[in-house]
């Protein structure tokens, strides 16, 4: 008997005990952000503001969570990417359809990592979660707000000849418009540089309400200044985060909405899913292979909100979600 204890008690010595509030390990995630950075007023603080809500709600720091800025050209990009990968970080994200190139070779270069994208549906790769927004749906109901909203029955449509979804956006717009007013007409342009020109051009032809899909400059607020001095009344619908300009006060007198993109819910969905040992692969483009999330009216990532827009545009807008939703309207793709 005394034998038998003396073996149990040696056992006992040589059993490792673990703490008993032994601190699990933290995820590593790191971040790099568009030229700028936080402060841009646009797609970089949209990802900042999920980011923080996102440390906060997972009890991680700084050291668990990595911040970088990308001077713009694509060797940095990739640099930095790398950087992080090589750093250990378990999941590196990049914010901004820019990064699309970066991404793709960085995943291919490093197939066990795992990355994602802000804002893109451009890489196809199963490593690389591409969180997107339907603007399609957005435009959908832009086309109701301005429809509702125009009193000369005229709305316009200012696009960028090098966004690949510019046509698509267009139609569904026209579509919303004709959901709404069918006897409205619509007037469309692209540009590539500026959208001074443009405006003043559907101005001239009778526009008063423009969905704006245009992010590169603040061109658009400076022709609707113009605009307003010659005692034209002009509306702008445009699109958050992308464009920092209509972030600011000389927006706040012309803007009427904005299609949200709840940057935010993609940050908080990454987070969630790294610190769960996941990644995101839902179907986003079976066709191309692209995976992630794509974020709708119905799972709430997408929406137009309305600031100074009437109440009758209001009413319809929120039917047309509905009917969106339901899939009773069908959006173009």
């Amino acid at each position: 008997m005394l034998k038998r204890l003396a073996v149990f008690l040696a056992l006992l010595v040589l059993i490792p005990i673990a703490p008993v509030n032994a601190a699990p390990a933290k995820v590593k995630i790191g971040i790099v952000y568009d030229v700028g950075g936080r402060g841009d007023k646009a797609i970089n603080d949209a990802a900042a503001a999920g980011i923080d809500s996102a440390k906060k709600k997972f009890g991680l720091s700084s050291f668990d969570v990595r911040e970088l800025v990308t001077t713009g050209i694509d060797f940095d990009r990739e640099n930095r990417i790398e950087f992080l990968v090589k750093a250990k970080y378990d999941l590196v994200i990049g914010v901004g359809p820019s990064f699309n190139e970066a991404m793709i070779y960085m995943s291919e270069k490093y197939p066990e990592s795992q990355f994602a994208l802000i804002a893109s549906s451009g890489v196809e790769s199963l490593n690389v979660s591409c969180m997107a927004f339907d603007l399609d749906q957005g435009s959908f109901l832009a086309g109701v707000m301005a429809a509702l909203n125009s009193k000369s029955r005229k709305v316009g449509y200012l696009g960028d000849l090098s966004n690949p979804s510019n046509s698509t956006n267009l139609k569904n717009f026209q579509a919303g418009v004709k959901y709404a007013a069918s006897k409205t007409k619509v007037l469309a342009t692209n540009s590539s540089s500026s959208a001074d020109t443009e405006m003043a051009k559907l101005s001239g032809q009778g526009a008063d309400v423009f969905f704006i899909n245009w992010s590169r400059n603040g061109s658009v607020l400076t022709a609707a200044t113009k605009l307003a001095k010659t005692d034209k009344n002009i509306k702008l619908i445009g699109i958050r985060p992308d464009q920092y300009f209509m972030a600011t006060k000389d927006a706040q007198k012309f803007l009427i909405g904005y299609v949200n993109q709840r940057f935010d819910t993609a940050i908080a969905d990454l987070f969630s899913a790294a610190v769960s040992g996941r990644s995101i692969t839902e179907e986003v483009d079976g066709t191309d292979g692209v995976f992630g999330r794509n974020y709708t009216l119905a799972n709430r990532g997408i929406d137009l909100i309305s600031t100074t827009a009437n109440s009758a545009s209001k009413s319809a807008v929120t039917r047309a979600k509905s009917e969106i939703i339901s899939k009773k309207i069908a959006i173009s793709k």
